[in-house]
């Protein structure tokens, strides 16, 4: 059953884009948990500070197109976007047996309507932000694994989040050399059964919320402004 769902999805993933997604208001939590951010103070927002998570998203969830683990991880590594660095793949938390416990019920890593999170603890940021953020269904019921009307009915209002297969940056054991997890946004199941020269999706996130690096004219005009006080206290003590 895992192999079926897996070489469907991937074909599907391949023509399904982003087709009939648009942000859906009530559906979710995503109106009241994200924040959004504009990191390099050009009136656009850039990215979403996620209250539930403590983790910022990057907006646009589809930069580059499909790439490679490796490529998709460097990529998010190494990027800067007004002053802000410090971003990363979504993390999950391999948190059965080494590898894949499969469900179409939940309650595990992989599968459908795996863990999202528990207290303080995230065990997938994909999988939190499609089931419980943007308020997506799964092609199987939680609890019963019945079918049920799935898809990527809200994309919040990110842009460019593709129905398909997104990477995370977590490598998939045992076999951490070659495989890396995943998440599907086309149906909402976790595993890590494709390698890591697949050409999959990637979204940039980071921890916490975002300081963003003043631009050099808000540093001058900071700089003039403690210079103008100090002249004016100056004048006050001379007279």
């Amino acid at each position: 059953m895992k192999n079926v769902v897996s070489a469907l999805g991937v074909v599907l993933s391949l023509v399904a884009g982003t087709a009939g997604a648009v942000g859906v208001p009530g559906q979710g939590t995503w109106q009241t948990s994200l924040q959004s951010r504009d990191l390099d103070h050009d009136g656009v927002t850039d990215a979403f500070y996620d209250k539930e998570l403590n983790i910022t998203w990057l907006r646009n969830a589809n930069v580059n197109g499909a790439m490679e683990w490796a490529s998709a991880k460097s990529w998010a590594e190494g990027l800067t976007i007004g002053g802000v660095s410090g971003w990363r793949l979504p993390a999950m938390v391999d948190t059965g047996t080494a590898g894949c416990n499969w469900s179409l019920t939940g309650g595990t890593d992989c599968g459908f309507n795996v863990q999202t999170k528990a207290g303080n603890v995230t065990y997938s940021e994909l999988a939190h932000l499609w089931y419980e953020t943007l308020g997506n269904k799964g092609q199987y019921a939680p609890g019963t694994g019945a079918p049920q009307p799935y898809g990527l009915t809200n994309t919040g209002d990110f842009q460019n989040l593709q129905a398909s297969i997104y990477w995370t940056g977590t490598e998939f054991a045992p076999y951490q050399a070659t495989h890396a997890w995943y998440f599907s946004t086309l149906a909402g199941w976790q595993d890590g059964d494709f390698g890591k020269q697949t050409s999959l999706y990637a979204i940039a996130v980071r921890d916490g919320d975002v300081v963003a690096v003043p631009e050099p004219s808000t540093y001058a005009l900071m700089l003039a402004g403690l210079f103008a006080v100090g002249v004016l206290a100056r004048r006050r003590k001379s007279a």
